[in-house]
């Protein structure tokens, strides 16, 4: 199950748009037999939806479903531990922002962090509540990283362009729920 749930990630960044098994399947590394046959398990199941544009055939989230949500958090869940397992200094940050941001405080990071960790020049991590900033950015010295903060107090303080850039590129370390239900609707 695990493992047929990395289908949904190509979505995590598009939510709201319909996308081709060829790029599904890319974005996956799965070859295009694997990638159809979970996503018509998918789609029989109401999860995803199928459509046909001529020769193509395009899938999109079915947000009326009553489990999308739980889905898409396991997803986010399954990437960020991958992530984790493949770049020990992503898996000691957010370690550590778990440990140490209060119980309501919502993280993530954004931008090129997402893709590698070990290649980023600098990490841009959104903090929803109240946090100790210096404290983070004194344990990120130690991961040899420059830390760029934006601390919010409410996912309505975020402005449009950059509530677009967060879902184009995220990793959600804390408060899944809520994040993921803001990117959506």
């Amino acid at each position: 199950m695990v493992k047929k749930i990395t289908i949904l990630e190509p979505f995590l960044s598009k939510p709201k748009e319909k996308l081709h098994l060829a790029e599904i399947s890319r974005i996956i590394k799965e070859p295009h037999p694997t990638a159809r046959l979970w996503l018509n398990n998918l789609e029989k199941q109401g999860i995803l939806k199928k459509e046909y544009k001529g020769r193509l055939t395009l899938y999109s989230l079915n947000l009326e479903h009553p489990l999308i949500l739980d889905y898409l958090i396991i997803t986010e869940k399954n990437r960020l531990i991958n992530l984790c397992e493949k770049e020990p200094r992503l898996k000691e940050l957010v370690f550590f922002l778990n440990s140490n941001l209060e119980e309501n405080v919502k993280a993530l990071i954004f931008g090129s962090a997402t893709d590698s960790f070990k290649k980023a020049g600098d990490v841009d991590l959104l903090i929803i509540g109240r946090t100790n900033e210096k404290n983070i950015k004194r344990f990120a010295e130690r991961l040899n990283k420059e830390l760029h903060i934006i601390n919010v107090n409410s996912l309505n303080k975020i402005s449009k362009s950059l509530r677009h850039e967060i879902i184009k590129k995220h990793l959600i370390i804390k408060g899944s729920e809520d994040l993921v239900r803001w990117m959506l609707w």
